[in-house]
């Protein structure tokens, strides 16, 4: 793929407003420079997710995850480098710029770019045929009769596929579109004598977009006794089914808010919600999740409740949902819809935004769906029917999330099968790790740093070299005086060595007269450091640092790097027979005996006189 220009890239950098763009996924407020709200990362009630809007970066003192404006849209949308910075573009109207790449390279771009254009294209024929078009009455009172507006049906770009077998082909011809391209965009398919013809006629058309609102493919409906009743795109370059989620790119922005996320089956169902004022439903498009929808899906809220049909299809659904949510760390809840009504149904039945909410508040876990389903599908009053619920309960719990939601679960199963809870508990005998484990924190990580011993050492090395470089950086003075002439070996990691260079390149900027927000001083997207250079930039915000403060943080740095070099010649295997080890040894002691001594011997200094922090 061809490279974005670095002058594209410096252009969105200065026009994108991170704090807008956090805005969308958890609630911000102003606090002093930057902004505090609840992480967009973790589940968290009080608020410890900081954005720094000058610098346009991010940092959360809860779970450790930070980073710049790039950084933070590949990680809530799940792309690259430059998907995000092509994402940023659009939104805020780029035209980017390419670098010199391969012809092969540049001429997939420019297919894709065909292909985009010739759906959007598709998109709005399909729009005025069900606007405009006499033959489209019948596609109009359909949705009319389902208590579908206008409104929320243009919103959604819904369309009409007109019943001829080559309305969109000819039109596509017209525009300078070739049978290749409409057959790469699954518009239409081969003939057996060969020619192409319409793929949808006489349907409803749904448009199924990406995130950003790019129509990738359709979903039809027949308004006949075709088969199938729905209808939709094959696999093309653009659209994946297993990835689709209709009504992704409306829900972004309220599953932020709300901190969760409606699942339910079809397309009318989204189109009713939203029309009823919930905006946070998406459409499975079917009642099998995917573990790629299920991920995407992650990336908005952790929380997701599910609107499916308790029918074989969907409870068999559900069961596969519970394994992949478990293992993607998502909580998912079952909303019980009244007997033989769908989302769309109940909400257009005069119950609304309100009652549908109702219905969601009295909502069952995952867990406690199968545990009644398992109940109530057996004849408690018999010993074989018990045997039988105890054996699909066995299999359920070895299903569960967390202990505390198993024990609950115990009670309720406890009571309803006239057992006490030990005799319960054998339903875990078979599985006594269920739940219990857990996949290990990525190195480097918060929660790495804080696990046992070793972690809580390297932590503690960590926070010790980002607190250092953000004092420099907030006491520009005394971070250029001591920086000047430090060697990055005194650091313990990749990452907060190159955070140092970033500090003193920012420290060596401002010193030289020069924009402090300029984007030369803004971390690289691509290096892997903005994460300590964010906590960094924060941290030294929200801390007070005095010059006292920041000469003993340096005097333990020189400590911590020489109780390395210690551990390491105490380490270092073989005999030492000309004793120079020892001799290292020795000096190395007294040295650190010396840094010991100098950080007793600090005066300690009232930080409301002395300093340059914020707010002096």
């Amino acid at each position: 793929m061809p490279r974005i220009a670095r002058q594209s890239i410096d252009q969105v950098q200065a026009a994108a407003d991170l704090v807008e763009i956090v805005g969308h996924y958890t609630r911000l407020k102003k606090s002093g420079a930057n902004y505090m709200g609840c992480c967009p990362f973790h589940e968290e009630k009080t608020p410890s997710f900081s954005v720094n809007p000058g610098e346009k970066l991010y940092y959360c003192f809860g779970c450790g995850e930070g980073g710049n404006l790039f950084s933070f849209v590949q990680r809530k949308e799940n792309l690259d480098f430059a998907q995000a910075v092509e994402h940023l573009a659009d939104k805020y109207g780029i035209a980017l710029e390419y670098e010199e790449t391969s012809a092969q390279g540049e001429a997939e771009r420019r297919r894709r770019d065909r292909l985009r254009a010739l759906l959007e294209r598709a998109t709005a024929h399909y729009e005025r045929r069900l606007w405009d078009d006499r033959a489209g009455a019948a596609a109009r009172a359909y949705l009319d009769e389902r208590g579908l507006g206008a409104d929320v049906c243009r919103r959604f770009r819904v369309g009409y596929a007109l019943p001829g077998w080559e309305r969109l082909r000819d039109a596509a011809r017209r525009q300078g579109f070739t049978e290749q391209e409409l057959l790469d965009a699954g518009l239409v398919v081969t003939g057996r004598r060969g020619g192409v013809y319409d793929r949808f006629r006489d349907r409803i058309v749904f448009p199924l977009a990406d995130d950003r609102g790019r129509t990738l493919g359709f979903g039809a409906r027949t308004l006949t006794d075709e088969k199938p009743k729905y209808l939709n795109s094959p696999e093309t370059a653009l659209y994946h089914k297993s990835e689709a989620l209709f009504g992704l790119h409306n829900a972004k922005a309220a599953a932020g808010r709300d901190d969760r996320v409606y699942v339910v089956e079809g397309y009318t169902d989204v189109l009713a919600l939203v029309q009823a004022g919930i905006e946070n439903v998406v459409a499975s498009m079917g009642t099998a999740l995917t573990e790629q929808q299920l991920k995407r899906l992650g990336r908005l809220s952790r929380e997701l409740y599910l609107c499916f049909d308790a029918d074989a299809a969907g409870v068999g659904a559900m069961s596969r949902a519970l394994n992949l949510a478990r293992r993607l760390g998502l909580s998912l809840h079952v909303v019980r819809m009244p007997e033989g009504l769908d989302p769309a149904d109940y909400v257009l039945s005069g119950a609304g935004a309100q009652g549908f909410r109702e219905l969601a508040a009295h909502s069952e876990t995952l867990l406690q769906f199968h545990v009644r389903l398992a109940l109530e599908s057996n004849d408690l009053a018999r010993p074989d029917g018990r045997a039988q619920a105890f054996a699909q309960l066995k299999g359920v719990l070895a299903e569960a999330a967390t202990p505390i939601e198993r024990d609950e679960e115990l009670r309720t199963i406890a009571d309803r099968l006239h057992l006490s809870e030990e005799s319960v508990r054998y339903l875990l005998s078979a599985s006594s790790g269920a739940g219990g484990a857990r996949s290990p924190a990525p190195a480097g990580s918060a929660a790495a740093r804080a696990a046992g011993p070793a972690g809580a050492a390297v932590g503690g090395v960590h926070e010790l070299e980002v607190r250092f470089l953000a004092g420099c950086l907030a006491l520009p003075d005394k971070g250029r005086d001591v920086l000047g002439g430090l060697d990055e070996g005194v650091f313990a990691s990749a990452e907060t060595k190159a955070a140092c260079r970033w500090v003193k390149a920012r420290l060596t900027s401002a010193d030289a007269g020069k924009n402090e927000d300029s984007v030369d001083c803004a971390p690289d997207a691509a290096d892997g450091v903005s994460g300590v250079v964010a906590e960094v930039v924060l941290r030294s915000g929200r801390e007070r640092f005095t010059v006292a403060v920041v000469d003993e943080l340096f005097l333990r740095l020189q400590e911590a790097q020489v109780s390395r070099l210690i551990a390491r010649l105490k380490a270092a295997a073989g005999t030492d027979e000309t004793g120079t080890r020892e001799a290292k040894l020795a000096e190395l002691e007294r040295v650190r005996r010396r840094l010991r001594e100098a950080v007793r011997s600090l005066p300690v200094v009232d930080d409301s006189i002395e300093g340059q922090g914020p707010g002096t």
